[in-house]
């Protein structure tokens, strides 16, 4: 187990136009005395850091482009900084190849050997580690002493006899450590009757765990996954999730998760780091995020459905749009001050999900007339659009905004109906309309 540690982590990708790579492929006579012409480089990620504790789950969540997945090739090594260091437990491993940073990944793709076995898929790594030169010493002086056969010779009997029928095959003492180690893994993963398979004779869970054995079988300081569940249906991910939890739990192996969906991100992490844009926009755990995101691209991208969002306006300690108005607390009339003015355009957005909105006429509903309806059977999603025909402003019939609301399944909505809907004052969440960062009271 590692603690990782990335600070001010940047990587810059140079980029070049196709007409530009023509120029550069033809080799005309002039080509030595031309200028050069400068290299645009493409920021992919900036100023980056995150601390990862030993034996932690973290989830690395953001939009396709974000840079999660390019982050997780730094940490392994398959990518080269441009900026920044990255340490594991007391090493710094920035400089250092792959195969020298004693870390696994796996890949959304599997990356399985086709012609190889299970098995053999999940001893490739074991086989392939190499020892130091002080261990190579070691060894060579407990052959001597034992008389024991040359590690080489070893090696060379158990690769001529490797396809021959079990009973042949020359078993050496590293090999049978080697097969003790996969048939600890393949029984933790419950792939002990698939060994002899070829990866073309899987299902995609069933790839997907020999994918996951083969990073444990090499007992690693940390594991790295990037979205290894996207290409599974919807149930076998559901189950595969848990199972990843439960045996990160079991292993206690640190652990950085890279996926773009939110519903991963809240069941799987102890902590969630949030990016956008190459940043790193909130880490916390995710009840932490789901209640108090930093910024309204936060808490638009956790909760399912998203979180709606209205522009509204400070008067006298109230939040006022052209279909209601709701009073505040002191504590957030003490925060919003700074928003408060005569001014029409001046304001604030307000945030409120789903689940915050209650159905039922009292002193604070407004009416909301009913344009779309997802029945979930356990519940239903209604998208509804705020009437203002109650209104004491002035306002454009297409300027009326459209909000989700969760309901229980039991209750009658149909398509055209009036809603009458209010607020949870106790669960709004406030952002500057410049900036976009969160209100707090």
């Amino acid at each position: 187990m590692a603690r990782v540690v990335l600070e001010n982590i940047t990587k810059t990708f140079a980029e070049t136009s196709r007409r530009d790579s023509d120029k550069a492929s033809r080799k005309s006579s002039d080509q030595s005395t031309a200028p050069k012409q400068p290299v645009q480089s493409q920021p992919v990620l900036s100023d980056i850091n995150l601390t990862v504790h030993d034996g932690e789950f973290m989830v690395l969540v953001g939009p396709s482009g974000c840079g999660k997945s390019t982050l997780l090739r730094l940490i392994s090594g398959l990518e080269t900084l441009t900026g920044g260091d990255i340490c594991v437990g007391d090493r710094t491993v920035s400089k250092l190849p792959p195969k020298q940073r004693d870390i696994a990944m796996v890949f959304q793709s599997y990356a399985l050997y086709p012609h190889l076995s299970v098995y053999d898929n999940l001893a490739f790594g074991l086989r392939r580690a190499r020892l130091t030169s002080n261990q190579k010493d070691e060894q060579k002086t407990d052959e001597q002493k034992s008389g024991q056969r040359p590690a080489w010779l070893e090696s060379a009997l158990v690769g001529l006899t490797r396809k021959l029928p079990s009973p042949l095959r020359y078993q050496s003492a590293a090999e049978r450590a080697i097969a003790q180690r996969v048939l600890s893994v393949a029984d933790m993963l419950q792939i002990k009757e698939l060994l002899n398979r070829l990866p073309r004779q899987l299902s995609g869970g069933q790839k997907q765990r020999v994918a996951l054995g083969r990073a444990m079988a090499r007992n690693p300081q940390v594991f790295l996954m990037d979205e290894p569940l996207s290409n599974l249906d919807a149930k076998l991910r559901t189950e595969t999730r848990a199972q990843i939890v439960g045996l990160q739990k079991q292993l206690k192996t640190t652990t950085i998760y890279v996926t773009h969906d939110q519903t991963e991100a809240m069941t799987m992490g102890d902590r969630i780091a949030v990016m956008n844009q190459g940043k790193i926009q909130q880490v916390a755990p995710p009840l932490e995020i789901y209640r108090h995101p930093a910024n309204r691209f936060v808490a638009a991208f956790i909760g399912s459905p998203p979180m709606n969002f209205l522009p509204v306006t400070v008067r006298a300690g109230q939040l006022v749009h052209a279909a209601f108005s709701l009073a505040l607390s002191a504590e957030w009339q003490r925060a919003i001050a700074p928003y408060s003015s005569s001014s029409l355009t001046s304001g604030v957005i307000l945030g409120i999900r789903p689940e915050h909105i209650a159905i039922g006429q009292c002193a604070s509903s407004f009416p909301a007339i009913v344009t779309q309806l997802e029945a979930l059977g356990s519940e239903t999603f209604v998208v509804a659009k705020i009437s203002h025909e109650h209104s004491t402003e002035a306002t454009n019939p297409t300027d009326s905004p459209h909000i989700q609301v969760r309901i229980s399944a039991d209750q009658p909505v149909e398509i055209g109906s009036t809603l009458q809907i209010s607020f949870l004052t106790d669960k709004i969440h406030l952002f500057d309309p410049t900036t976009e960062v969160a209100i707090r009271p």
